[in-house]
């Protein structure tokens, strides 16, 4: 996948771009505070194209960034596709190790 095949799995929530207070033990709390460059109203970021340079502390969302960062909320697109993703590669893990136990049965 491409990176604007990724982008277009968000859904433009803003949520990721709230200030938020860690409160330890894996308790992330999102304030009602938005970076000064999100547009409330749009929830868009008014300088998207060069936010890394603008905001040093905006990250880029990656698949592998999802799958360890807690503090984004359940219901991110990105959070469920990458769950989607991780369910559909253990399901098909799980039934290529079921054909590979039935044809080993079958050979016995």
């Amino acid at each position: 996948m491409n990176l604007d095949e990724w982008e277009t799995i968000c859904t433009k929530c803003g949520k990721c771009c709230y200030e938020k207070v860690d409160l330890g033990g894996g308790e992330i709390r999102y304030t009602d505070e938005p970076c000064r460059y999100l547009d409330t109203q749009t929830k868009l970021c008014q300088v998207y194209e060069n936010r890394h340079e603008v905001e040093p502390d905006c990250i880029s969302l990656t698949e592998d960034l999802v799958r360890t960062l807690h503090w984004l909320p359940e219901d991110c697109a990105y959070v469920e596709y990458v769950r989607w993703k991780d369910t559909v590669a253990v399901v098909q893990a799980a039934g290529k190790i079921r054909k590979r136990d039935r044809r080993s049965r079958r050979k016995r």
